[in-house]
């Protein structure tokens, strides 16, 4: 049985950016997924100005490959937020965002780890992990042995399930259920030309409006409190948005890690990034960009620990807690201030808030700014 230098559990954004790093800088890396590419994923597909940067540092990729290759298929540099009764914020960015269809775009960035000399095993469900050992135990009972294991197998992770010293109830209890759907354009009662978010019909959540070439991306996202419904939920929202009974299709759901992020996403032989590791920005439930960072750093840690025959935890977590963690943390805190003013004073209660700062917080949201006081943000890629 051959052994990896690297065992990547999972080959989504976060996988292959490791994956990527690792394989162009010599290191051998088997990349194991339960999927077989291109695949069906969930998600409102919006990459903000860091996610940008991060591609084109990591892969080479700039919005004009991706959108030659059919990856990014709509931008906008507008957005609007609204309640259900009236509009709180219309404004323009000092970047567009850009959204990609997740099943291209996870393609290609999988096809570039591949193309950098990875292994890559499709349909492989991975179903124990040995930390300690590097033992990765598969469906197809095959073991992948691995001097390192990154678990990057998203929500649901196994990696994870193999650390003992995570706050199991913490993760489970922010862990928010996600509903999205689409529809062709035709079928939405209206054009939609920029990104829209809704707030103020769920205490720790919001709703989105996404445009696309040819569709309309809807969705909710939230906490549960009080044994809310969210297929009721979900029912009134899409009501709200007057789109007709006959053109709704079937629902679909996906856990959203929701401030649930591990303070420390190492043990023994193995890591975690994106999904797997709760890195999502808990205020907009971005996920893409935390991906894609998290398994940058996790990629050039075990790079320098393979290269150094040192440990890759410490680099991994020191660069984690100066620049990623902390803008998690940022937005926790930012989240529940405003998300607790909405109920006590009503969503109208961030009005002035976000109109009188919107260029700083759109410059926040992209990473140009921190979450933390927005101040400047000096990124390490």
């Amino acid at each position: 049985m051959k052994q990896y230098d690297v065992i990547i559990c999972g080959g989504g954004p976060a996988g292959a950016t490791a994956g990527t790093i690792l394989a162009a800088k010599g290191h051998s890396v088997a990349i194991l997924d339960k999927a077989t590419f291109p695949r069906k994923k969930l998600c409102g597909g919006l990459l903000t100005w860091k996610s940008v940067k991060l591609l084109e540092t990591a892969f080479g990729e700039t919005p004009e490959s991706l959108t030659d290759a059919g990856v990014i298929n709509y931008a906008s540099d507008q957005f609007s937020i609204r309640t259900y009764e009236s509009s709180i914020a219309n404004g323009g960015l000092p970047y567009p965002f850009h959204f990609v269809d997740r099943t291209p775009f996870d393609a290609r960035l999988l096809e570039n780890a591949r193309n950098s000399g990875c292994d890559t095993f499709e349909d492989v469900k991975v179903e124990q992990v040995d930390t300690l050992s590097g033992v990765v135990k598969t469906s197809c009972e095959k073991e992948f042995h691995g001097k390192y294991i990154l678990g990057a197998d998203g929500a649901n992770s196994v990696v994870r399930r193999a650390f003992p010293n995570y706050n199991r109830d913490r993760f489970k209890n922010f862990m928010a259920p996600a509903l999205e759907i689409s529809f062709p354009l035709d079928h939405f009662p209206r054009a939609v030309l920029h990104p829209e978010l809704v707030i103020g019909f769920m205490d720790a959540g919001y709703g989105w409006v996404f445009p696309n070439q040819d569709r309309v991306v809807v969705g909710i996202c939230g906490l549960r409190q009080e044994k809310v419904n969210f297929s009721d939920l979900f029912r009134e929202y899409l009501e709200f948005l007057e789109i007709e009974q006959l053109h709704i299709p079937e629902f679909h759901g996906h856990p959203l890690p929701y401030g649930n992020y591990l303070e420390n996403p190492v043990h023994g032989r193995a890591l975690l990034a994106g999904d797997a590791g709760g890195f999502v920005e808990p205020l907009f439930g971005e996920g893409i960009f935390f991906a894609l960072c998290s398994g940058y750093y996790a990629g050039h840690a075990l790079a320098e620990a393979l290269t150094k025959r040192t440990e890759p935890g410490p680099i991994y977590s020191s660069r984690m807690h100066t620049h990623l963690i902390p803008e998690i943390k940022a937005s926790d805190r930012l989240r529940w201030v405003l998300f607790k003013s909405m109920s006590s004073a009503g969503p109208k209660s961030i009005d002035l808030f976000v109109n009188s700062l919107t260029t700083p917080l759109a410059e926040m949201v992209h990473g140009i700014r921190s979450y933390r006081w927005l101040r400047k943000k000096e990124w390490d890629f």
